[in-house]
């Protein structure tokens, strides 16, 4: 009798400790100032802007997003439908992001930063590629 009460116990911690894993930090962005250009990639095409104001744009809807408990534990998540965000900035590194929708929702994986919830304005900003 004793068993079946100690497993109860021990599922109820996990269970516990599972819903009270930690939400991501803030997402961590360039500074606008920084970024000469952003590459944006989706459905094998790509598009380069360069336009400091939709840059700057582009920083502050992706800083409004929310963290949430999402796991990111690769370099690319693995999603079929999925934009990259690569942020040249002045001194020639890059930073990469990824945007993809998910269940009605959408998001930004920052690969083992955090994935953040975001709004469908944004996956629409990076998902237009038209000049």
């Amino acid at each position: 009798m004793k068993r079946p009460i100690w497993t109860l116990i021990m599922a109820g911690l996990l269970l516990l400790c599972s819903a009270c894993a930690a939400k991501a930090g803030p997402l961590t962005l360039p500074a606008a100032d920084d970024v000469t250009e952003v590459r944006l990639e989706y459905e094998g095409e790509s598009v380069v802007r360069t336009g400091p104001g939709w840059i700057e744009m582009l920083l502050e809807d992706m800083a409004a997003a929310e963290p949430t408990r999402k796991a990111t534990v690769q370099d690319v998540p693995d999603k079929e439908d999925m934009a990259s965000v690569h942020f040249v900035l002045e001194d020639g590194s890059e930073q990469t992001v990824f945007v993809y929708p998910e269940k009605n929702k959408w998001y930004i994986e920052s690969p083992y930063e955090g994935v953040y919830e975001t709004d469908q304005l944004l996956w629409v900003m990076v998902t237009d590629l038209s000049e």
